[in-house]
């Protein structure tokens, strides 16, 4: 399997997890869907910057990977908030 293909098959397993946690959306724990939302996110992420540098390293123009990249980074960060708030909720 090339580097190109198994970076797809990655992406659509990424995206399968985001179909899987849409559809615990009325999981009573708030902690726990946070905290793997956030995990989602960063496995996306990943993806993402392996992807760029894929590119990069092709000789290619990464402008479109990298931007993806920047939009994976804040939805890491707000996926973080999201966990951290959970937490400190169940800890009162």
């Amino acid at each position: 399997m090339s580097r190109e293909e198994t970076i797809e098959e990655m992406a659509e397993l990424a995206e399968a997890l985001f179909e899987i946690i849409e559809e615990e959306d009325g999981t009573k724990d708030e902690l726990r869907r946070a905290v793997i939302e956030g995990l989602a996110h960063q496995n996306l992420f990943n993806i993402e910057l392996v992807a760029a540098l894929n590119t990069l390293a092709s000789g290619g123009n990464a402008t479109a990977e990298i931007d993806s990249l920047v939009l994976n980074m804040k939805a890491v960060h707000k996926s973080l908030v999201k966990a951290i708030t959970a937490w400190s909720e169940a800890d009162e």
